[in-house]
């Protein structure tokens, strides 16, 4: 025996997805392409709807950012020692 519901409960959603074929090999091939033909003196229309973003892309910024602020972080204590090291100078040899 069951207890009368009060509140109406939506249904399941359903979800379609149709997967996209992706080629790795042939988007090299039209990068080099590109890239033959840019060095050729070819022009090159572009294409406004083709994406500039490469696989990988986002990997590299994010090492690239990393390198930076282990560089600056390295160079930021460098000078906090340097400053030490002169006012301990100043200080016990004065």
């Amino acid at each position: 025996m069951g207890l009368p519901r009060f509140i109406k409960l939506p249904g399941h959603k359903q979800f379609t997805y149709s997967p996209r074929y992706w080629d790795p090999e042939k988007e090299e091939r039209e990068d080099r392409i590109r890239q033959i033909k840019a060095e050729m003196g070819i022009e090159i229309s572009s294409d406004p709807n083709r994406s500039t973003i490469k696989r990988g892309s986002f990997r590299q910024a994010r090492q690239k950012a990393k390198v930076k602020a282990t560089r600056t972080s390295n160079l930021r204590l460098v000078v906090i020692l340097a400053v030490l090291l002169m006012l301990a100078y100043l200080l016990f040899l004065k």
